[in-house]
């Protein structure tokens, strides 16, 4: 004959009772078994809710059973155990749906490219072309974009991608290359799922990017800003700063006028800026130092002229406890990019609307090529230039070559010959 369960009230606390199992064992004592009593309209009724080992404890069970009292005397619903664990439980899933997602948002170039992307392309086609991909995303992509979410890269980032490579020297069709894998990357993306919950939902950002054609011999980006342009642009980004109506909106917009500022006057990327630290400025020797990587551009000491000083003094004031010089407005380790805020500027003073390819539009990448230009204008020598830009090649330099005034005229002028 079974032996009749041996219900023991909680010690100090009314309509909690248990049991504990001869056999079943958690954490070295019997498992126990509780249920929960209460009165409702003159009736008792009782619930049977779980083992110790299941992770019920007596604390949550009072809890429970004070929400559900609470609910019962408002009328207001679960008024049951059962019904309140599986309220809880859809709401867990739900949170737990919601982390999922905002971690799959939150998924770099980098990590889908090197986990789902290329496994999947290595199972699908000739070792040549998926191991041609992973050097050219070694070499370029991911240190450019990797450590970006797949939602965060825009068309605008894209094209200042392609500047940066045409500004090395590549041809049109190594260009083409590159940008084929980040296609391919992005369609893969597009069908992936993980947890039931597709990688990237929404527009590939390569889809509004104008891709050269092989027959295009002028790719590289021929349009500098005048002083004019300049001054605007940074005009309307202090504007829209003591303007701006939440704190968080004005830093951005102050950040961006400070962003482009520093690239006008050092010749700066924009990955470069994002990266700068406090401790890559030198003050008293008004330099800041670019720091070199072996997965990116080549570093070098850059000299600052009195308005970058006086810009980073006084964010050095505003931020002086961050490492970075241009921390994340809104938090987390990355700061963000500043393609979007750029171009919102450049479109709202129509600095566009007379290109008619791209490589005439104004992008961030546009600042660094505006910086080498007024540089030459200015009759800085070519050599000097080369070392400002920290180019590689004199190569990549000479595109600047023929904004740089030379005595042509005047040393033929001499020549002149009556024509009595």
């Amino acid at each position: 004959m079974a032996r009749k369960k041996a219900w023991v009230p909680l010690s100090g606390v009314k309509g909690i009772r248990y049991y504990e199992h001869e056999d079943r064992k958690y954490r070295g004592r019997p498992d126990r078994y509780y249920a929960v009593r209460w009165s409702r309209q003159g009736k008792v009724k009782e619930e049977g809710i779980g083992w110790a080992s299941q992770g019920w404890v007596a604390a949550d069970l009072i809890t429970m059973r004070n929400q559900l009292q609470q609910n019962y005397k408002q009328g207001e619903t679960p008024t049951t155990f059962k019904g309140l664990m599986e309220q809880r439980e859809k709401k867990r899933r739900a949170a737990k749906a919601a982390e999922e997602e905002e971690t799959l948002r939150a998924m770099t170039f980098r990590q889908f490219f090197e986990e789902h992307f290329i496994p999947w392309k290595r199972d699908r086609k000739k070792r040549r072309s998926w191991t041609d991909d992973v050097k050219r995303a070694n070499h370029r992509i991911l240190p450019f974009l990797g450590e970006l979410p797949l939602n965060a890269i825009t068309p605008e980032l894209l094209h200042e991608f392609m500047d940066a490579m045409y500004e090395d020297g590549l041809s049109d069709g190594t260009v083409l290359h590159h940008m084929a894998v980040i296609r391919q990357t992005y369609n893969r993306a597009a069908v992936t799922t993980v947890d039931g919950n597709v990688v990237f939902t929404g527009l590939s950002p390569i889809a509004s990017v104008e891709l050269p054609k092989l027959s295009d011999n002028c790719n590289a980006r021929e349009r500098y800003l005048t002083k004019e342009e300049a001054d605007l642009i940074l005009r309307t980004c202090r504007k829209n700063s003591e303007n701006a109506p939440r704190s968080t909106a004005k830093a951005s917009w102050l950040d961006m006028h400070d962003a482009i500022l520093l690239s006008l006057t050092t010749g700066l990327r924009m990955g470069e800026i994002q990266r700068l630290e406090w401790s890559d400025i030198n003050f008293y020797g008004k330099t800041l130092v670019v720091r070199k990587s072996t997965s990116r551009k080549p570093g070098g000491t850059i000299p600052l002229n009195s308005s970058a000083m006086t810009m980073l003094k006084d964010r050095k004031t505003r931020k002086e406890r961050a490492a970075l010089v241009f921390p994340p407005v809104f938090g987390g380790k990355k700061r963000e990019n500043f393609s979007h805020l750029f171009k919102d500027v450049v479109d709202s003073l129509g600095l566009n609307d007379d290109a008619t390819s791209e490589s005439q539009r104004i992008v961030f990448h546009s600042l660094r090529h505006t910086f080498a230009s007024w540089l030459a204008i200015a009759g800085v020598d070519i050599y000097r230039i080369k070392s400002l830009m920290r180019h590689k090649t004199l190569a990549m330099t000479q595109r600047y070559a023929h904004l740089i005034p030379d005595d042509s005229r005047e040393a033929v002028e001499l020549l002149s010959v009556s024509n009595d």
